[in-house]
C-alpha cells in the first residue's frame, strides 16, 4: 500500500536547487564508496517533501534510495553521510579560492598602482585641510576595463553583469563580469587586464581566468567559459601570437580560456601617461608673512 503521503503533488526542488545538491556530491550517490553515477534521484531526509531546502536534500542511487524509505539507512546515517558530503565539498571551494587569492596576489603591480601609505600622525594643525586622490592608474584601469567589456557586449549581442559576487556559505568570488544564460552552451565568466608594456604580460593572467572558471563551476555546478580581455596600449601588442607569455601558458592549460585583445583605438579612449598625476595640480600661491 502506498503512503499517502507520497501520493499528494509536492513541490519539486528548483533546478538551482537540484544543481547544488548534484554538485556537493560529485554527481554520484552520496554513500561512501557506492560511486554510482547513474539512476540517481534527490531523497529528502527527514520525509517531508515539501522541504525543498538544500540541507535537507540528499543524492542516492536507485537502491539505496529505496533502503532509505525502508528504514535500512535511517535519518541519522543520512545526515552523517550529508555532512561529510558538506564538509568535503566545502573545504575543496575553499582551496579553490585561497589558490585564486594566491594568483592574484602574485599579479605584478606598477609602483605607481601601489597604495600610498597613510600618515603615522596626524597634521599638528588639524585646521589646516589635506587633500587625498585616488590613483590614477587605478582610476583608468577601472575606465579601460568598462569601456572593454561595454565592446565586448556589443560584439556577442548580451549584457553582462558587472562586478558579480557570487557566493555559496562562506565562499565568496567576485569576478569582473558574468553571463548566466540557460539558452547558451556555457555561462560566461570573463576576466579584463591592462598591459601597458608588453613586459607586462606573464602567464598569471591565464592562470587566473582558468582559476576563476573552475572555482565558479564548483560553487554553481554550471558549465562555463572564460573569457580573458587585454587592453593594451599598441597595435603591435594585439595578436596573441605578440604576446609571448600569454601564448605560452595557453599552450600548458588543459581548458583554454578565449583571448580577446583591444587597444586604445579599439576602445576610443587613451589614458595618457599615469605619470602626469604628479602635475594635475598647479599651486602656486607662497602666501605672505605678517
Amino acid at each position: 500500500m502506498v503512503d499517502p503521503k507520497y501520493e499528494r503533488e509536492r513541490p519539486p526542488p528548483s533546478a538551482e536547487v537540484r544543481r547544488s545538491v548534484e554538485v556537493e556530491s560529485g554527481h554520484a550517490c552520496a554513500i561512501s564508496r557506492c560511486n554510482e553515477h547513474t539512476y540517481l534521484e534527490i531523497h529528502h531526509i527527514n520525509e517531508n517533501r515539501e522541504d525543498n531546502q538544500v540541507e535537507n536534500l540528499i543524492l542516492l542511487c536507485d537502491k539505496h534510495h529505496k533502503m532509505a524509505h525502508a528504514g535500512v539507512i535511517d535519518r541519522k546515517a543520512l545526515r552523517e553521510y550529508k555532512s561529510r558530503l558538506s564538509n568535503s565539498y566545502e573545504a575543496d571551494l575553499k582551496q579553490r579560492l585561497e589558490r585564486l587569492e594566491q594568483l592574484l596576489a602574485q599579479a605584478p603591480k606598477p609602483e605607481d598602482e601601489q597604495p600610498t601609505p597613510a600618515p603615522t600622525a596626524p597634521s599638528e594643525d588639524v585646521g589646516v585641510p589635506r587633500k587625498e586622490v585616488a590613483p590614477r592608474a587605478a582610476l583608468m584601469a577601472q575606465t579601460l576595463e568598462q569601456l572593454a567589456l561595454s565592446k565586448y557586449e556589443r560584439e556577442i549581442g548580451l549584457y553582462l553583469d558587472r562586478q558579480p559576487r557570487v557566493s555559496k556559505g562562506s565562499a565568496r568570488l567576485t569576478l569582473d563580469a558574468l553571463r548566466q544564460d540557460d539558452d547558451l552552451p556555457e555561462d560566461l565568466v570573463v576576466e579584463v587586464r591592462w598591459l601597458r608594456r608588453a613586459y607586462e604580460d606573464g602567464p598569471i593572467w591565464v592562470r587566473q581566468i582558468e582559476a576563476a572558471t573552475s572555482t565558479y563551476e564548483a560553487m554553481t555546478g554550471r558549465k562555463a567559459r572564460g573569457v580573458l580581455i587585454y587592453v593594451v596600449g599598441r597595435e603591435s601588442m594585439k595578436p596573441v601570437s605578440n604576446l609571448f607569455i600569454t601564448a605560452e601558458e595557453l599552450q600548458k592549460v588543459e581548458r583554454k580560456p578565449e583571448v580577446i585583445i583591444y587597444t586604445y583605438e579599439d576602445l576610443g579612449f587613451n589614458p595618457g601617461a599615469i605619470s602626469a598625476a604628479a602635475y594635475t595640480s598647479n599651486i602656486k600661491g607662497s602666501g605672505t608673512e605678517a
